[in-house]
């Protein structure tokens, strides 16, 4: 479980090192700029990349709120994804899923020109291998 390895700070580093790995990894195409693990509570487990245009602060409260827009209708709707699509066809993309006994978001800021499903499919198997 994350919440007794995070209490830990031998051993969080090298699970955060190995996820920020993943995420390098699988961005092989460049099919995101930066993206960023968050849990249910808002709190950053990995990021790589170069950031957010906004700032990374930025990215960490609009997940927050859209952590909690997500809470306030998952027992009527089960979220997987939610992607927000700007002027300049960047796109901010959440993507929901459980791992360690807990809600995690990862957001990413995708250029729109390459596929990034597959991608975050399989960086999520990877973080559940971790797991």
């Amino acid at each position: 479980m994350l919440e007794t390895v995070a209490h830990s700070p031998t051993s969080v580093m090298p699970i955060q090192k190995e996820i920020e790995a993943a995420m390098e990894l699988y961005n092989d195409k460049e099919r995101w700029e930066s993206i960023y693990l968050f849990s249910s509570e808002g709190f950053l487990l990995a990021h790589q990349g170069t950031g957010w245009d906004s700032g990374e602060e930025n990215i960490l409260e609009f997940t927050f709120s859209i952590i909690t827009s997500v809470k306030l209708v998952e027992n009527s709707l089960s979220v997987e994804e939610i992607a927000i699509r700007g002027r300049d066809r960047k796109m901010l993309v959440f993507y929901y899923f459980v791992a360690w006994n807990d809600n995690m978001v990862l957001a990413a800021v995708v250029s729109g020109k390459r596929c990034y499903r597959r991608a975050l499919s399989r960086l999520v198997k990877h973080i559940h291998s971790l797991d």
